[in-house]
């Protein structure tokens, strides 16, 4: 325990002084010198850990990456269903967002042609919604999406406003639909990744499958309910982050702090507006449908 406790303590002294470095003057010194050595130090033995590690399983950018003896192997875990479920429920949250989360009595001129100008990429959406690679209840769902959404961007346009109640009458209306969506989504990504995952495993002996680590890229707000970090918790028989598992939030330039506390306002809106929690939207939207899913899979 106290070894981990130095080793983190490192990693934190080792950041505070790459830090700093940004602002220090120039002029090296004897203990900039120093430090600076234990800097490559920390970094040999980065590399010598991932040569001698053992496989290592790396999620980003809607790709399982298998790094193994040297090499790595990609695979697309994202497939156009899920995009298509993805697209479609977002929908209705970006009518609340073009609205904002406030009634008005009156829109001006601007925000009128925004709406029109979404009601039309609805509309275009709907005229070749064959084209989707859906079917059954799936397909008839979409249409409802975008037939309500239509009708409610029509009754506002119309009226040239739209109160706070009708707004949220619209949101929670079609939250049966986008919880739909979200299920499905979720079912996509695990199975795509359970079927890429148990094939590698297929590959490696026993003494390999032991020593796999995974490293998770993911959105901020993300990380609680974390769809894939519940998959891997399940796969490797463990709890939350640590040794096996760890997540990497994504930050998006070029202003992450400032774009991270606008997004928590925002997604605050997005979850009351919608899912009638004003913090859902504060862990993976996938997370509850993951969790779902996840005991309905097979594991051995």
């Amino acid at each position: 325990m106290r070894r981990f406790f130095l080793a983190g303590t490192f990693l934190v002294w080792s950041a505070l002084s790459i830090c700093a470095a940004e602002f220090a003057p120039k002029e090296s010194t004897i203990l900039t010198d120093l430090d600076i050595a234990f800097i490559g130090a920390h970094s040999a033995a980065n590399e010598l850990d991932l040569a001698a590690g053992g496989p290592i399983i790396l999620l980003r950018d809607g790709q399982l990456i298998l790094v193994r003896n040297k090499t790595e192997v990609a695979a697309p875990i994202i497939l156009p269903d899920y995009e298509a479920f993805k697209t479609f429920a977002h929908v209705p949250v970006a009518i609340y967002l073009l609205l904002g989360s406030e009634g008005a009595s009156t829109l001006d001129d601007q925000l009128i042609l925004q709406l029109r100008a979404y009601h039309a990429k609805l509309e275009d959406v709907e005229n070749n919604i064959e084209q989707i690679d859906l079917n059954g209840d799936n397909l008839e769902r979409q249409k409802r999406i975008l037939a309500e959404s239509k009708r409610f961007l029509d009754k506002v346009v119309q009226q040239h406003g739209f109160s706070t109640e009708e707004l949220h009458l619209f949101t929670r209306r079609m939250l049966p639909m986008i919880k739909a969506n979200i299920a499905c989504a979720a079912a996509s990504q695990l199975d795509a990744m359970h079927s890429q995952v148990m094939g590698w495993k297929q590959e490696m002996t026993p003494a390999e499958w032991n020593r796999v680590r995974v490293a998770v890229k993911g959105a901020v707000l993300a990380r609680n309910g974390s769809l894939a970090k519940q998959y891997f918790e399940r796969l490797l028989r463990i709890k939350g982050e640590g040794m096996r598992l760890t997540y990497m939030e994504l930050y998006f330039p070029p202003t992450p702090l400032q774009t991270l506390l606008a997004t928590r306002s925002v997604d605050r809106g997005i979850g009351n507006a919608v899912f009638g929690d004003p913090d859902r939207m504060f862990r993976d939207v996938l997370a509850d449908a993951a969790t779902a899913h996840i005991k309905c899979m097979k594991f051995e």
